[in-house]
C-alpha cells in the first residue's frame, strides 16, 4: 500500500522563508535581498512552491500556505508574561506605535517605576505581529558590566558565538537581514558603553527596530526619545482598582482614590504597592500610612521618584524583621531565583518553609514578582531591587559571600551533569548569577576559572578567553597561576579560531614565565606559538613570517631545560616547521610524538602526529595518513573536553574526516563528522561539521538524509552571518550534486548559488583545467545522467600534475577525480583507454572505493558485466551504497543492450 504525502510536508525550510515573504507581498528582488539569494533562485523557489502547493499564482500561495499552517509564526522571544493584566495607557500606546513606525531607534525614558517596561512590551507585542521576525526582549537589569551587554543580547536573540569572529560582529551580521523589533530593557546602568553597540546595530541592520527603556537617553545617532509621563488620573484610578480588587478588596466609587493616586505621582509601581495593601488598610489607612511629609503633590520627575521611594519604604516598614532582612538580602540575585536559592543565600538561619512564606508575603505585597512554573521563580522590579540593596548596606559583604559560595556549589553540581539542552538552559540562567558574583569584591579565583571552563563547554569561547585573561590580570594572582591562566586564555582563543589572540597570550605567558624564572614554562609557551604559526596560520589574520617563527623556535630551544617536558613541545614545534616534502618530516613528527607521550603530553603528541599525517597525505600515502589520524585518536579520545583540549579535538576530528575521505574509509569519515557535530564547544556552530558530513553523504549515497542535513547547514550558516568560507564550499557543492542525483534541479541551483557565495566566485574557472572536488562532482552527475563525453570534458587535468600537491584539499579529492575520469573514459570509449586506466589505478592506491571504481571502469571497457555486477557487493561492504546501486544498474542496462 502506498501513502500520499501531505501537500506541505515537502516544503523545505528555505522555501518556508520564501513563502513567508511572498505572503508579506515582497517582490522577488526584495526577497532575494532579504535572504541573500539571486533573483533567479527566488524565482525557482516560487515556482517550486506553486507546484508543490497546487496553486496557480503567487496570490494563491499565501492562501494555501495559511490553510496548511506553513507560515512562520511571529515570534516574541523570551517575552515577559506578567500575571496582572495591562491597564490603560491607550494614548501612550498609540504615541509609541507612531514613533515605532517612523523611527528605528526609540528610547522610552522616565523614572524607575513609571511603567516603561510594561508599556513598551505591550506596544511592541502589537507591532511585532506585522514583522516577519517578530520581536526579542532583552532584560539588561541582569547584566552587571557593560562588557556583558552584547553576550546578553546575543543570547536573547539566539545568536551563538562563532569561532573566528568577535561576538559583536556575529550579532550585527545575524541581525543585518532581520525584520523585527529588539527591546533592550533597563539600559541606564550600561551607559555610555551600550550606545556604541546600539549605534552599530542601527547602522548595520536596516530592517531592525530597536526600542530601549532607560532612565536617561542613550545619546545614540538617530535616537528618538519618548518621555513617558505618569499615569493619567483616569488610568491611575483604573490601575488601583484593578490591582486592589485582584488582592480581594472592593473599591468604592470614592474621590479619595483619585486623590491617593495623585499623591503617588501617577507612578504605576507605587500605585500597585498601595493597592496590594488596600484590603487590609482601606482608603483611610492608606492615606494615613502614606502621609504627606515630603509634599509629594508636585509633578516633577524628582517628586514622582520620591513618592515611589516613600511607597516602597512604607511597604517594607510593614514587614516583620525576618521578612525585611530577607527582602534586603535577596537583592544580590541578578536573575529570577527559587525558594531553595533564596533560603540558601538570604535566609539560611530560617527553615525552607519560613523562607517560602516570606517570598509569598513579598509577592503578595508586590515587592517581588512571581513566575509560576517548574520551578516557580521570583524576581525584583529593578527600582525595588535598588531599594533593597540600599537597605542591605553594611550586611552586604556577608550576603555577597554566601551568594558566591552558592553559585560555586551550583556550578560544580551543574558541571557534573549531562551537558544536554536542559543543561544549557540551566547554565545560561546560573551564568547570570556567576557574572554578578564575579563583579563583586569577593575572592573569585576558583569560581572564575571553573566558570571559564564551563563557558567552553557551553560554546561561549570569547567570554571564556576574557575570563581567563581577567583572572590572570588580577593583582592577587601569583606568578605561576598567571602563567597557567594566560595559557588557558590562549587555548580558548585558538578554540575560537582567533590565532592572533592565542599568539599574544602565549607571548605574555612566556614573558611571565621568564620573570618568574621558569624557563620550561617559557619554552613551552613559545613552542606552542610556533605550532600555531607554522601549522595553523589559517586561524590568524596576521600570521608571523618565517623569520619570526624561526626566532621563536630558536628561543624555545635555548630555554627548554634538558630532560624537561618542554623539550617535547619544542620537538613538536621543530617538526611542524619542516616543509611537507622534507624527507625527514614524518619521522621528525613521529619522534616528537613519542617524546610527548613519554612526557605525558597527549595534546602535544597529537600536534606532532598532525605533522606525520600532513607529510603522508602530501606523498599520496593515504593509508599512512589515516594511521596517523587514528593514532591521534588513541591519544585524544580519552581526554576530557576543556579549554586546553578544545582546539585539538576540533583539528583532530576535522583531519580525521578529510583523511578518511581521501583513504576511502567512508564509515570512518561519517563517524568523525558526527563526532565533530556534537562537540559541546561548537554545538551551536554545526555547519562546518555538517559540510564535512555532506561530502560523506555524496560519496555514500545517503541522499535523503543529506537533504535534511543541508537545511540544518543553511540555518546554522545563516545564523552565523552567511560568511564566505571556501572550506565549507565542498559540502555545499556536494549537496548540489545530491539534489541533481535526486532530479531536483531547483534545489541544485540553490546549492550552486550557496557554493558560489561561499567561494566568492563562480565554481568553474576559465584558468586552465579544473581539479579537485568541483569537476569531480560535476562529472559524477553527468555520468549519472548517462553523459560520459560531457563528464570527460570536465576532467581534463593530468592526474600527475604538480598542482595536485599544492593543496591538501586537492590531494583528498585526487583519487575520486581519478575514479570519475576512468569511468567517463571507459563509457566514452576514448583512445588510449588502457593508459588512462593504468594512470587512474596508480592515483587511487590507498582508497579502496576509488580503486574499485577504476576496476569497474576496466570491466565496463572489457564488457565484463559479471564483474560489474559483482562489484556491487564490494561497494556495499565499503559503505558506498550509491555505487552499489549504480553497479547493478550499469550491469542490467548493458545486458539489455546486448553489450
Amino acid at each position: 500500500m502506498t501513502t500520499s504525502r501531505a501537500p506541505g510536508s515537502a516544503v523545505t525550510e528555505r522555501e518556508r522563508d520564501v513563502l513567508g515573504l511572498v505572503a508579506g507581498h515582497l517582490t522577488n528582488l526584495e526577497i532575494a535581498e532579504r535572504l541573500s539569494l539571486s533573483v533567479r533562485t527566488v524565482e525557482s523557489h516560487v515556482s517550486s512552491l506553486i507546484r508543490k502547493l497546487g496553486v496557480s499564482d503567487r496570490r494563491g500561495l499565501a492562501r494555501r500556505a495559511d490553510e496548511l499552517d506553513l507560515l512562520r509564526p511571529k515570534r516574541r522571544h523570551a517575552w515577559p508574561s506578567p500575571a496582572d493584566p495591562f491597564v490603560g495607557r491607550d494614548r501612550e500606546t498609540a504615541a509609541l506605535h507612531i514613533r515605532l513606525k517612523d523611527h528605528r531607534l526609540v528610547t522610552v525614558t522616565g523614572p524607575g517605576g513609571v511603567g516603561k517596561t510594561r508599556l513598551t512590551t505591550h506596544a511592541v507585542r502589537q507591532v511585532a505581529r506585522d514583522r516577519p521576525d517578530g520581536a526579542w526582549f532583552v532584560d539588561l537589569s541582569q547584566v552587571t558590566t557593560p562588557q556583558a551587554a552584547v553576550p546578553a543580547i546575543a543570547t536573547a536573540v539566539g545568536v551563538a558565538e562563532q569561532p573566528g569572529q568577535f561576538l559583536d560582529d556575529t550579532l550585527s551580521e545575524a541581525l543585518s537581514r532581520a525584520d523585527g523589533v529588539l527591546v533592550l530593557d533597563n539600559c541606564e546602568h550600561l551607559l555610555p558603553e551600550l550606545e556604541t553597540s546600539v549605534a552599530r546595530l542601527v547602522g548595520g541592520c536596516p530592517r531592525l527596530t530597536i526600542v530601549a527603556t532607560s532612565r536617561a537617553p542613550l545619546r545614540a545617532p538617530y535616537e528618538w526619545v519618548y518621555e513617558l509621563p505618569g499615569l493619567s488620573a483616569d488610568d491611575a484610578v483604573r490601575l488601583f482598582r484593578s490591582r486592589a480588587e485582584a488582592a480581594g478588596g472592593v473599591v468604592p466609587d470614592d474621590p479619595r482614590v483619585a486623590e491617593l493616586c495623585h499623591r503617588l505621582g501617577g507612578m504605576a509601581l507605587a500605585i500597585e504597592l498601595a493597592a496590594a495593601r488596600y484590603p487590609l488598610l482601606g482608603l483611610d489607612g492608606l492615606a494615613a500610612a502614606l502621609g504627606d511629609p515630603l509634599r509629594l503633590l508636585g509633578s516633577s520627575e524628582g517628586a514622582r521618584q520620591r513618592s515611589l521611594r516613600a511607597t516602597i519604604g512604607w511597604s517594607v516598614d510593614l514587614l516583620d524583621d525576618q521578612a525585611r532582612a530577607m527582602f534586603a538580602a535577596l537583592c544580590v540575585f541578578a536573575a529570577p531565583f527559587t525558594v531553595a536559592a533564596a533560603h540558601a543565600v538570604a535566609g539560611p538561619q530560617h527553615s525552607a518553609a519560613a523562607a517560602a512564606h516570606v517570598l509569598a508575603t513579598l509577592a503578595d505585597q508586590h515587592l517581588l514578582y512571581v513566575e509560576i512554573g517548574d520551578p516557580t521563580t521570583y524576581h525584583f522590579q529593578e527600582v525595588v531591587r535598588q531599594f533593597a540593596a540600599e537597605l542591605l548596606a553594611d550586611a552586604a559583604g556577608e550576603v555577597q559571600r554566601r551568594h558566591a559560595r552558592w553559585t560555586a556549589a551550583e556550578l560544580t553540581s551543574l558541571a557534573s551533569s549531562e551537558h544536554d539542552d536542559t543543561w544549557c538552559a540551566r547554565f545560561d540562567l546560573l551564568a547570570v548569577e556567576v557574572r554578578a558574583a564575579l563583579a563583586r569584591p569577593v575572592d573569585g579565583r576558583e569560581l572564575g576559572e571553573c566558570f571559564a571552563e564551563e563557558l567552553v563547554q557551553r560554546g561561549r569561547l570569547e567570554e571564556a578567553q576574557h575570563r581567563f585573561e581577567t583572572l590572570a590580570a588580577t593583582e592577587a594572582t601569583d606568578a605561576h597561576d598567571r602563567i597557567h591562566l594566560l595559557r588557558q586564555g590562549a587555548a580558548a582563543a585558538a578554540a575560537r579560531l582567533v590565532g592572533d589572540d592565542a599568539l599574544r597570550l602565549l607571548d605574555e605567558a612566556a614573558e611571565a614565565a621568564t620573570v618568574a624564572a621558569d624557563p620550561g614554562a617559557a619554552a613551552d609557551a613559545l613552542g606552542w606559538s610556533v605550532i600555531y604559526a607554522a601549522f595553523h596560520p589559517g586561524i590568524m589574520a596576521d600570521p608571523p613570517g618565517r623569520i619570526d617563527i624561526e626566532r621563536r623556535l630558536a628561543e624555545a630551544r635555548r630555554l627548554a631545560p634538558t630532560g624537561s617536558a618542554a623539550e617535547a613541545t619544542v620537538a613538536a614545534a621543530s617538526a611542524t616547521c619542516l616543509p611537507h616534502d622534507h624527507p625527514g618530516s614524518a619521522a621528525a613528527g613521529r619522534l616528537a610524538a613519542d617524546q610527548a607521550i613519554a612526557a605525558g603530553l597527549p595534546v602535544v603528541a597529537s600536534a606532532a602526529l598532525d605533522r606525520v599525517c600532513a607529510s603522508r597525505l602530501h606523498r599520496g600515502d593515504y593509508a599512512g595518513a589515516l594511521a596517523a589520524v587514528r593514532a591521534r585518536g588513541v591519544l585524544m579520545d580519552p581526554q576530557a573536553l576543556s579549554a586546553a583540549t578544545a582546539y585539538a579535538f576540533n583539528d583532530y576530528l576535522l583531519m580525521g574526516c578529510e583523511v578518511s575521505l581521501a583513504a576511502g574509509d567512508l564509515r570512518g569519515a561519517k563517524d568523525y563528522a558526527e563526532r565533530l557535530a556534537v562537540l559541546p564547544c561548537y554545538l551551536e556552530y554545526v555547519h562546518p561539521a555538517l559540510a564535512r558530513r555532506l561530502q560523506v553523504d555524496a560519496l555514500t549515497g545517503d541522499l535523503t538524509g543529506a537533504a535534511e542535513r543541508g537545511e540544518r547547514f543553511l540555518v546554522s550558516w545563516e545564523r552565523a552571518g552567511s560568511h564566505r568560507a571556501s572550506t565549507l564550499a565542498v559540502g555545499a557543492y556536494a549537496l548540489a550534486l545530491i539534489h541533481g542525483l535526486l532530479g531536483d534541479d531547483h534545489r541544485r541551483e540553490v546549492w550552486q548559488n550557496v557554493t558560489e557565495h561561499l567561494l566568492d566566485r563562480p565554481v568553474t574557472s576559465a584558468d586552465g583545467p579544473a581539479i579537485g572536488w568541483a569537476p569531480t562532482f560535476d562529472a559524477w552527475l553527468l555520468l549519472h545522467r548517462d553523459q560520459p563525453h560531457e563528464a570527460l570534458a570536465h576532467l581534463s587535468a593530468d592526474l600527475h600534475d604538480a598542482t595536485w600537491s599544492s593543496s591538501p584539499t586537492f590531494l583528498v579529492w585526487r583519487p575520486w577525480y581519478a575514479a570519475a575520469w576512468a569511468e567517463a573514459a571507459a563509457l566514452a570509449a576514448t583512445p588510449n583507454l588502457e593508459r588512462h586506466l593504468a594512470s587512474a589505478t596508480v592515483a587511487t592506491r590507498g582508497n579502496p572505493v576509488a580503486a574499485a571504481l577504476v576496476r569497474r571502469a576496466g570491466a565496463l571497457a572489457r564488457g565484463d558485466n559479471e564483474e560489474v555486477a559483482a562489484l556491487a557487493a564490494t561497494f556495499e561492504d565499503l559503505g558506498a551504497l550509491y555505487q552499489r546501486d549504480r553497479s547493478r544498474q550499469l550491469s542490467q542496462r548493458r545486458q539489455r543492450s546486448g553489450k
